[in-house]
């Protein structure tokens, strides 16, 4: 893979995660438990918007662009996810910026071949627990629910152990990990109900 250089105001980390699928009628009984087990979480909703990548637009084999804004932030973000979601770990690039700079961060995205995207509206409730580990309960619109169990890495060397560490957490909730071409195939599924002209969306690409 080609090294990105990257930006003053930009960091990367590896992302290494699971994630299991949590039915309707199970996720307020998830959500109590894991309050008990790990303390009171932080509840955020937001909007995402994704940029599916393609071969004709980047020399990266795999991955996507996306904006992230949290309701009642000052700033969004803008992320590269360069990967599958049959890897163990993706590199990840995320940069904050302003809403006077949505403009900027669009044409940025368009001088890559990025015109289209999807949005989805999410609510989230996010807890800590040991080595660094975060926990997701979300709720995403067009997409499902999910519990993700994440660690950030800064090195490549750091993968493998922390993907054991994520899958015992999972397991020990006894949950079961989602098959990455399941999550793959949903995701298809919801860009396909929500992938529009980036234009359509600029409104909404804003502070909430």
């Amino acid at each position: 893979m080609k090294e990105q250089e990257l930006k003053k105001d930009e960091h990367r980390e590896y992302e290494v995660e699971v994630r299991a699928s949590i039915p309707e009628r199970d996720f307020d009984n998830l959500l109590v438990r894991l309050s008990h087990l790990f303390g009171k979480p932080a509840i955020d909703e937001i909007k995402t918007f994704l940029f599916a990548w393609n071969s004709s637009i980047t020399n990266l084999p795999s991955g996507y662009s996306r904006i992230r804004i949290i309701k009642n932030s000052n700033y969004g973000v803008l992320t590269e996810k360069i990967g599958d979601y049959t890897d163990k770990a993706r590199e990840e690039i995320n940069r904050d910026f302003g809403f006077d700079e949505v403009d900027s961060v669009i044409e940025e995205l368009k001088s890559k071949g990025l015109t289209e995207c999807s949005y989805l509206r999410s609510t989230g409730y996010a807890f800590s627990a040991l080595g660094n580990q975060k926990l997701f309960l979300s709720k995403h619109q067009y997409l499902g629910n999910f519990l993700e169990v994440e660690i950030l890495v800064n090195k490549q060397s750091e993968i493998n152990e922390a993907y054991r560490a994520v899958a015992k957490t999972l397991a020990n909730l006894k949950l079961v990990e989602l098959p990455a071409v399941e999550y793959q195939g949903l995701m298809d599924q919801m860009y396909t109900k929500t992938l529009k002209p980036v234009s359509k969306y600029r409104n909404e690409i804003s502070s909430f």
